[in-house]
């Protein structure tokens, strides 16, 4: 009887693989050099990205594979590795689908000895700069490392919860931030900012309280801390609650360190797989609140999703012409391209607008010459309504319910934390957004899906990766730290997900329409 897992990858290299009662066979193979770059939704079956074609030991389909794959398909071994165990087989895995390059730019000058570096740790995402006295002179981004092995909080913290696997996940960040100092030099201080799941398992702390309720913090963190033996102690911001930390942290430092310092009352957002909101008050009262949003509009978990990159759709634009997309850059020929989390929002956007999406996120039949053409390009994509997008790309109805349950989430949060202060949209100064969706986004998608109120439009602005920018800013500011550390004790956390009635009020948000 076969003992081992006998992989073939599309370049020809053939590996030996123990099997795992552990891991599943998306995991295993991530371990053992396979999906390295590519957005796994990591054991959802939404993205494909983890196919596989068995030649042997054939296990039987569940019904997310019967969805995704033709009854030809299924019958030829083919199978989403994150849905099966890693029991004993001889497996095939084409060639990754898109691929996330690392992006990065050059030194703007040859270093001294006073480097620092400022690291965003994501969920989803790895942003870092290398400073010298709060200046970057280098900066990269791409995703975090450990997405693999889970794409969204809850997942990671599963995985987590043996400590030999929180060590595999710490040193699979750990090794990537030693690799980008041995390209650079020598550096002074570490600054990593993530969320409080992020941080515990980068410390390799006991993440039980983070994973079960009640919840709770293995460290309130604001200090230093050694992560591995060969970096520099690693300073991380203090967090609030278990589900609101040193990102959110670092983007208020960002923000009253900035030349923009926002006037009272404002709501600040930071926007990645796990959605943390502030309401600020006065100087001396905040209150906070975290959603889980899931990495959609991170682009991981949607069928063409993509993080920000080469290749990558950010927009779509409707024309006599058609549908037309607009790509940060051409892709290349060999990767079929995808879509951001914001390019997914400027199309449901346009589509609402168009008529060919309902406000309830079905499909409709288009309220103009242009938006009929387009809706006659609605399809079946395996039992389900789909619209054909051009450049082998399709919007299936999985995707827009995905984005609803993004908006749902982000609306929730939103209305709570201003019911909470009693206050209506118009009384805030000003509506900032951080993260995945505070980089790219259009203000008028916002609206248009329901995300924000309109009376807010005037008043939101994307800030772009505020956690970065604080993390930067405290590398080297003393009084940043301090105004850090002394945040949490000025603040009361709003919790949500716990609430008796959190499930009706994110299903009466379920739709493409701001609900108060």
């Amino acid at each position: 009887m076969k003992k081992y897992l006998t992989v073939h990858f599309h370049d020809e290299h053939i590996a030996e693989i123990v099997p795992s009662n552990e891991l599943n066979l998306a995991q295993i193979l991530f371990l053992n050099g396979a999906f390295k770059g590519v957005p796994l939704c990591s054991g959802m079956g939404r993205c494909t990205l983890c196919k596989v074609r068995y030649e042997s030991n054939h296990p039987t389909p569940h019904k997310e594979e019967l969805k995704k794959f033709s009854s030809n398909e299924i019958e030829r071994g083919w199978r989403l590795s994150c849905l099966h165990s890693a029991k004993p087989a001889t497996i095939f895995i084409p060639q990754p689908e898109r691929v996330v390059p690392r992006v990065s730019d050059k030194f703007s000058k040859k270093l001294p000895e006073n480097i620092s570096l400022a690291v965003d740790l994501g969920t989803t995402g790895l942003q870092w700069a290398f400073t010298i006295n709060g200046e970057i002179v280098k900066s990269g981004q791409e995703l975090n490392p450990q997405i693999g092995l889970g794409s969204e909080v809850m997942s990671r913290l599963a995985f987590a919860a043996k400590p030999e696997q929180c060590k595999v996940l710490s040193e699979l960040v750990t090794g990537r931030i030693e690799t980008l100092i041995a390209e650079t030099g020598k550096i002074k201080e570490l600054v990593i900012a993530g969320n409080p799941s992020m941080t515990s398992i980068l410390a390799q702390d006991d993440v039980q309280g983070l994973s079960y309720a009640p919840y709770s913090l293995p460290s309130k963190a604001g200090n230093s801390i050694t992560i591995s033996p060969r970096l520099p102690k690693a300073y991380i911001p203090a967090h609030f609650s278990p589900f609101v930390g040193a990102d959110i942290t670092a983007g208020i430092v960002s923000l009253n360190f900035s030349d923009e310092k926002p006037e009272y009352p404002y709501l600040f957002g930071d926007l990645g797989t796990n959605g943390e909101f502030v309401l600020a008050l006065s100087e001396e009262e905040y209150i906070v609140s975290s959603v889980p949003m899931g990495p959609a509009l991170e682009g991981v978990g949607l069928s063409n999703g993509r993080t920000a990159g080469p290749g990558a759709i950010s927009s779509f634009t409707l024309t006599p012409v058609g549908l037309t997309p607009l790509f940060i850059s051409q892709p290349d020929k060999e990767n079929r391209p995808g879509i951001t989390g914001t390019g997914y929002l400027s199309l449901c956007s346009l589509l609402l607008r168009s008529g060919v999406l309902t406000r309830e996120g079905q499909f409709g039949s288009g309220n103009t010459p242009f938006a009929a053409k387009l809706a006659a390009k609605i399809t079946q994509e395996q039992g389900s309504p789909a619209l054909d997008l051009g450049h082998k790309l399709s919007l299936p109805a999985a995707d827009v319910e995905e984005i609803l349950k993004v908006k749902a989430a982000f609306n929730l949060a939103m209305s709570a934390l201003l019911d909470q202060a009693n206050l209506p949209p118009s009384s805030l100064k000003s509506l900032i957004l951080g993260g995945a969706m505070g980089q790219h986004v259009n203000i008028k998608d916002l609206v248009t899906t329901g995300f924000i109120p309109a009376e807010t439009a005037g008043i939101t602005r994307a800030a772009g990766n505020t956690s970065l920018a604080g993390a930067v800013i405290l590398t080297n500011n003393q009084n940043a730290r301090d105004f850090a550390l002394s945040l949490p004790p000025r603040s009361s956390v709003l919790e949500l997900a716990g609430s008796k009635d959190f499930g009706q009020k994110y299903l009466e948000r379920m739709i493409f329409q701001y609900v108060y």
